[in-house]
């Protein structure tokens, strides 16, 4: 444990500062159990350390609960790091000490355990986990304030034990200002959606998950060798997810075949002293464990932040909050991380992509509606729905863009023909008017002239790529006087195919110009 002198002082981002007022606002307001929802990167836990050095200062007593030996562990190392003197309270601890004002406990020895005061303060990590034993200890103390802790408050029931929630800001939020890495995502081969049966809560069973995840073993490690020699230069930090032991075990002795060294860590662990040990090598910058193969133990909180590589072969039907709690696992920041890697050989990005990026650029919502992401079971192929996988590379696409090897998916017509009708999709380009006189179906969509103007002009100046986007403005703001163009649309790649009419036009308009100011050429 560090002296006071030695600690570091709890320094707030000013999103972490809103996010206490915002606990304050409601709190005077009369609520007292509220969900703290700050995602991967967020510092929940340094956020979890500010409150409970305030009730350590006031004298009250507060409790910290996590749900597994590993955070137990990590909170305490992190409370040790900014001076906030505890107890544990965790099976036979050498940091029992239940007089201290502040608790870090496991829940499992909570149950079993008693206290010499009632808390002031409970903080819940991960608080979608849910166990009833935590809920009906925070429900037989009324008088405490309780903030649960979750970046996926998605779990059915949540709106019944919490009275409401404050959203701390959003991965993508995160990703722009440096504090999180954005993965590349990687769509490997995986197992037929029929191999897989459902279990008795419509997910996706891990036996059948582990009977079909073995076939393809060989091929998890083929990709992983290829893809960390072509990003890294050779093996990388990497965590694997699991759906059973045996599974887990498979994987294990595939990569030792390889001559790569992968260690299991999971529920039926020999002792929390093995799989301690375990965890204290990975974390070292040059351990020499390669990876860890985690079958239900590292999906929440656990942090190590140089892990480059996340490797899915766990498949889920429903569960977006587990989905997301993996991906975050890679997603932290270190010194030297420029890149992670995301290989996906259960098929889980498909299924989740839509709905994850959903809640990394808006948050999860009103706890209300949150609280029903992980009910709904979603399909890997869905109708109607543009390919997720790149063609280029496998990678995964976000929107039009490979998440991977920055692919952009050829512009289509963004005009749909109905009944002899044209109908304009993009909203972007409301309010564009063209000049008057003009007549042609494509002038409805401003886009269909800015991509005949980038091609027409990249294809017809000698002065470089520069000059054929000036040019191109210049037709653009000719056709339509007085138009801005639209986030994103100025840098956008030149399109190799355009639309005929389009492309007549900014003919058309080019002849005239040259017509008009017969000393100047454009090109």
């Amino acid at each position: 444990m560090l002296s006071l002198v030695d600690a570091k002082e709890i320094v707030l981002r000013p999103y972490q500062l809103d996010a206490v007022e915002g606990l304050r606002v409601q709190l005077r307001d009369g609520k007292k159990r509220l969900i703290l929802c700050a995602p991967t990167g967020a510092g929940k836990t340094v956020l979890a350390a500010h409150l409970l050095k305030q009730a350590d200062q006031k004298g009250s007593y507060a409790l910290f609960l996590v749900d597994r030996v590993a955070l137990v562990n990590q909170t305490s190392e992190t409370l040790d790091g900014y001076g906030v003197g505890h107890g544990i309270v965790q099976g036979i601890n050498r940091r029992w000490a239940p007089r201290e004002n502040v608790q870090v406990c496991s829940v499992q020895t909570l149950a079993r355990r008693s206290l010499p005061r009632s808390p002031s303060l409970i903080v819940y990590d991960e608080a979608h986990a849910q166990y009833q034993s935590t809920l009906k200890f925070i429900a037989d103390h009324p008088e405490a304030v309780a903030i649960g802790l979750t970046a996926t408050p998605f779990t059915a029931g949540m709106a019944d034990h919490w009275e409401g929630m404050v959203n701390v800001t959003t991965t993508r939020k995160l990703i722009d200002d440096g504090f999180l890495i954005e993965p590349k995502v990687y769509i490997a081969r995986s197992p037929d959606e029929s191999e897989y049966s459902r279990n008795s809560f419509g997910e996706f069973s891990d036996e059948s998950a582990a009977s079909a995840g073995i076939k393809i073993v060989g091929d998890v490690v083929a990709e992983w060798i290829a893809k960390t020699n072509e990003h890294f230069g050779g093996p990388a930090k990497t965590i694997v997810f699991s759906p059973t032991v045996e599974h887990g075990r498979e994987l294990c002795a595939a990569f030792a075949a390889a001559g790569f060294n992968f260690q299991q860590i999971s529920y039926i662990d020999r002792s929390d002293e093995e799989r301690a040990g375990k965890i204290a090598e990975f974390r070292r910058p040059d351990s020499l464990i390669h990876g860890l193969v985690s079958c239900g133990v590292l999906t929440k909180g656990f942090d190590v932040p140089d892990v480059l590589v996340g490797i899915s072969c766990r498949p889920y039907r429903k569960s977006l909050s587990s989905h997301i709690q993996e991906i975050g696992r890679i997603m932290r920041t270190c010194p030297g991380k420029t890149k992670a890697l995301w290989l996906d050989h259960c098929g889980n990005f498909e299924r989740f992509a839509v709905d994850m990026y959903d809640v990394w650029d808006n948050g999860a919502g009103e706890l209300s509606s949150a609280a029903k992401r992980d009910s709904v079971a979603r399909e890997r192929e869905v109708k109607n729905r543009e390919p997720l996988k790149c063609p280029e590379c496998g990678g995964g696409m976000r929107g039009n863009v490979c998440t991977a090897c920055g692919w952009e998916r050829p512009a289509r017509s963004e005009i749909q023909a109905v009944a002899g009708e044209l109908k304009e999709f993009d909203p972007t380009c409301l309010g564009m008017e063209p000049r008057g006189g003009l007549r042609a179906e494509c002038l409805k969509n401003p886009r269909l002239i800015w991509n005949a103007a980038l091609n027409y002009c990249a294809a017809h100046t000698r002065q470089g790529e520069d000059h054929a986007r000036r040019w191109a403005y210049g037709i653009f703001r000719g056709v339509y006087p007085g138009a801005k163009l639209p986030s994103g649309w100025y840098g956008a790649r030149i399109p190799a195919v355009v639309d005929p009419g389009a492309y007549s036009l900014v003919e058309r308009e080019t002849a005239r110009f040259r017509k008009m100011n017969p000393m100047r050429r454009a090109a």
